[in-house]
């Protein structure tokens, strides 16, 4: 009689963790899906604590949440997973962390093929959005709306495809990272003003 309890007490907790619903905004790699109306794939500036930074990430992350609520739109801010040192770069941008973010989007335009997506990035960051949007396939590059980069090294790169008429880069006159010039100085830390016009441009697309 105490087994056939216990057996049912199992039962009746597999069932509860089979019918628990996925969490909202996220994508259930398994085949059912809960998403979000926007994903942005942010990665953040050298040295940066992960996973968004602490300069621009957050105050970018609220503005957009505070732009898309509004609508009623729904948000996910993830920051790509990236070593962020200042090797990477120095070399360029850090080619697993342009992997990673291609992996990133890749797979939200999958899974889920209703949301808009969003690539940005802050100084090596915005390398990495650049080695992304190059290694897209064009049909996963029409399922980004924006490409929004701060401090970008590669300001004077075009991005491929329909991504260059998406995209935002702000550089600040005196920044000279966006010159190629691996110096930080004052106007390379002073991009948070932007952010609200960072945020508008991304809600007028989505």
């Amino acid at each position: 009689m105490l087994l056939y309890f216990i057996i049912q007490a199992i039962l009746s907790l597999t069932l509860i963790v089979i019918s628990s619903p996925p969490s909202p905004n996220r994508v259930d790699l398994h085949g059912h899906q809960s998403c979000s109306d926007v994903y942005v794939y942010y990665a953040r500036g050298s040295l940066e604590a992960p996973p968004i930074g602490d300069s621009l990430g957050p105050p970018f992350r609220d503005a957009l949440q505070s732009a898309l609520s509004a609508s009623g739109k729904s948000l996910v801010f993830d920051g790509v997973d990236y070593p962020a040192t200042f090797v990477g770069y120095i070399t360029g941008g850090d080619p697993a962390g342009g992997a990673t973010m291609v992996n990133n989007v890749t797979s939200t335009a999958v899974q889920c093929p209703n949301a808009k997506i969003v690539m940005s990035g802050y100084s090596q960051g915005a390398q990495l959005a650049h080695i992304a949007a190059n290694r897209l396939s064009s049909t996963i590059q029409d399922r980004v709306i924006a490409v929004v980069t701060f401090g970008d090294p590669n300001r004077d790169s075009t991005l491929p495809g329909i991504l260059q008429s998406r995209r935002a880069t702000y550089c600040n006159k005196g920044d000279l990272v966006c010159y190629g010039i691996p110096i930080i100085v004052r106007p390379h830390l002073g991009y948070e003003p932007d952010i609200p016009s960072a945020a508008a441009f991304v809600a007028a697309r989505v």
